[in-house]
């Protein structure tokens, strides 16, 4: 019998497997958000820098023999430690004046996810996510249960709590209960981060701390699945901000992802046209940031301003205002960014 390696269709196989990882050499990218809504002009410059940063580090990680996971991971903690963001240390405050948070990220090969809803005095919200993703067998871990995995996995749940409080955040609130609590006067907003290597793997993570005044307990789309976080490998990633209990009533990024597979639409005319549908149906305003299988990127929203940032190769772009673009070339000498020198300065400011 003649060996199966010596075969001319298992060589004709290899062939075209070979011939297929080579198309696939696509160009990295990691693109961010900082939040869709109203941002305050006196908030923007903060907005610029931070996205920027998350967007370097990410690419940096990525760039270092990473994954797509462990970049999306580490831009989004770099947002968490930002007060400029609603996440980790920025994040605003329930009715009664604490910090609940909720996190997921989304592995496009494997379709493995992690969420995290409700998580109290924890800087990285999404670094909790990732080991609920990495280290059990379940996609979504609440209450009591995160707790104790939390300890089980050495995470430092802050003590004395309340540590991640901050003074704006504590003004937010104020000035929302004295306008009558309504939606608009307190800051939204959440963080997310999705990139893709040269061999099309795509990882989308998102993190928040909630809306501004929700009741203890609340949880908005981004811990969920298919509403404000996903990833295929075959269509794109898609991280989602702005107003969560609406986005959540209609799956916003897997409803843009199921139309760019069955309409064949690119992903911004899917955004588009899935924003349209769901604020023609329901009160509520968000936005995107998306990578699709190509590594092309999308820019969405149906407000006026999306803090974003995204490095491919030495460019950086970056921008706040809807339809803004501003971009960077970075010399080599930026390139070799010290992401550890980087983590000391935030870890600095936040101490």
């Amino acid at each position: 019998m003649r060996s199966l390696r010596s075969s001319p269709i298992i060589l004709l196989l290899l062939i075209h497997l070979f011939d297929h990882v080579v198309i696939a050499d696509i160009e990295p990218i990691v693109l961010v958000h900082g939040g869709a809504g109203t941002i305050s002009e006196d908030r923007i410059p903060g907005k610029y820098r931070g996205s920027k940063l998350a967007a370097r580090v990410g690419y940096l990680v990525l760039m270092n023999n990473g994954t797509v996971l462990d970049a999306v991971e580490e831009a989004v903690r770099i947002m968490e430690s930002d007060s400029n963001f609603n996440a980790g240390y920025g994040s605003v405050l329930n009715y009664d004046g604490d910090v609940e948070m909720d996190a997921s990220i989304m592995d496009g090969a494997t379709l493995k996810a992690g969420c995290v809803a409700g998580v109290r005095d924890v800087l990285h919200p999404i670094t909790l996510a990732r080991r609920v993703m990495d280290k059990t067998r379940h996609n979504f871990l609440a209450g009591q249960g995160l707790v104790d995995f939390t300890k089980e996995q050495g995470i430092e749940i802050m003590y004395p709590p309340g540590q991640l409080v901050t003074q704006y955040a504590k003004d937010s609130l104020d000035r929302w209960k004295q306008n009558n609590e309504k939606p608009s006067t307190g800051e939204g907003g959440t963080v997310g981060a999705v990139a893709i290597d040269r061999f099309g793997n795509i990882a989308a993570a998102t993190s928040t701390g909630g809306l501004t005044g929700k009741l203890p307990g609340r949880v908005g789309d981004t811990p969920i699945i298919g509403a404000g976080t996903y990833a295929d490998n075959l269509i794109g990633g898609i991280s989602a901000t702005g107003d969560g209990d609406t986005i959540m009533k209609v799956s916003l990024v897997y409803d843009i992802l199921k139309r760019m597979e069955y309409l064949g639409d690119d992903m911004i005319k899917a955004s588009e046209d899935a924003l349209a549908a769901m604020s023609g149906r329901l009160d509520g305003t968000a936005g995107i940031v998306g990578l699709d299988a190509n590594g092309n990127v999308a820019i969405v929203c149906n407000t006026e301003q999306i803090s974003w940032a995204y490095q491919r190769g030495q460019t950086i772009a970056y921008g706040v205002r809807k339809g803004e673009i501003i971009e960077e070339q970075l010399s080599e000498g930026e390139m070799m960014l010290d992401v550890w020198s980087i983590l000391e300065q935030l870890s600095a400011e936040y101490d």
